[in-house]
C-alpha cells in the first residue's frame, strides 16, 4: 500500500474513532440532562399525586396559574428537541436554563398553594382542640382527668403532626379521621368545685392537709367512688 493510501486509511479510522467518541460524549450529555429533568419533575409529580389524593378526600385544590405557562414551555422545548434530537438543541441559548427555572418556580408555587389548602382543610375538618399542656391547665387534677389527659396527650402527639404533613394515602387518611374522632370523644371533669380542685392540687404536691378534707370533698369523693382510694397519715417528725 502506497503512503497516500495508508494515510487515507488511517484518516478514515481516526474519523470513525472520533465519531464514536463524539457519540459516547453526546449520549453521556443527554443522560445527564435526562437525570436533571427527572430531578426537576419528581417533586411536581409528587405534588400532583397529593392533589389527586386530596381531591378524592373532598378538598378542592386552589388553581395554580403558573401551570399553563410551564406546560407551554415544556411543549415548545420538547417539539424543538424532536426536530433536532441533540444535546446542543436543549442547551442552545437560555432554553435549558429557562426550562429549569420554570419547573423550579412551579414547584415552589405548587408547594405553597397545596400547603395552605391542606392547613385550611385540616383546621375545618379535623379535631380543633387545645394542645395537651393548655388543655391540662384548664382542668382540676382529679384522677379521672389525669387518666383522660394521658390518653389525650398520646393521641394528640400523633394527630397534630398531620397539620403540616399530608397523609400519604387513603388508609392513612382513615387513621387520621379515627384519631380526630377519638380526641373529640374524650371527656373531662370540667365543673369541679373549688374545694375539690384545691384538694387535688395539694395531693399532687405532697399531700393535702385535713383542713382541705371538707364535707364537700368527702361527698364528692364518695359520689365518684374514690373515697376508699385515700388514707390519712400523720406527718413524720
Amino acid at each position: 500500500m502506497l503512503m497516500p493510501d495508508k494515510a487515507q486509511t488511517a484518516l478514515v479510522r481516526l474519523n470513525k474513532v472520533r465519531k464514536a467518541q463524539e457519540g459516547v460524549d453526546e449520549a453521556k450529555t443527554i443522560d445527564e440532562l435526562r437525570i436533571q429533568l427527572l430531578q426537576l419533575s419528581s417533586p411536581i409529580k409528587n405534588l400532583a399525586s397529593n392533589a389527586k389524593l386530596l381531591s378524592n378526600q373532598g378538598l378542592k385544590p386552589s388553581p395554580v396559574l403558573k401551570v399553563v405557562s410551564t406546560v407551554e414551555t415544556v411543549r415548545k422545548v420538547c417539539a424543538r428537541f424532536q426536530e433536532e434530537p441533540k444535546s446542543s438543541t436543549l442547551r442552545q441559548g437560555t432554553r435549558w436554563s429557562g426550562l429549569k427555572n420554570k419547573l423550579e418556580e412551579l414547584t415552589t408555587i405548587m408547594k405553597e398553594v397545596q400547603s395552605n389548602d391542606w392547613k385550611t382543610f385540616f383546621s375545618s375538618n379535623f379535631f380543633g382542640g387545645l394542645p395537651p399542656a393548655q388543655r391540662g391547665a384548664q382542668l382540676a387534677p382529679t384522677p379521672e382527668n389525669q387518666k383522660a389527659l394521658a390518653l389525650y396527650k398520646d393521641l394528640y402527639q400523633n394527630f397534630i403532626k398531620y397539620r403540616s404533613n399530608i397523609p400519604k394515602d387513603a388508609e392513612e387518611f382513615e387513621g387520621l379521621r379515627d384519631m380526630s374522632e377519638q380526641l373529640a370523644r374524650i371527656e373531662f371533669q370540667e365543673d369541679v368545685p373549688d374545694d375539690i380542685n384545691k384538694f387535688f392540687q395539694s395531693m399532687g404536691t405532697g399531700g393535702a392537709g385535713l383542713e382541705l378534707l371538707t364535707d364537700e370533698v368527702i361527698d364528692w369523693l364518695r359520689s365518684n367512688n374514690s373515697l376508699m382510694n385515700y388514707v390519712v397519715r400523720a406527718k413524720q417528725g
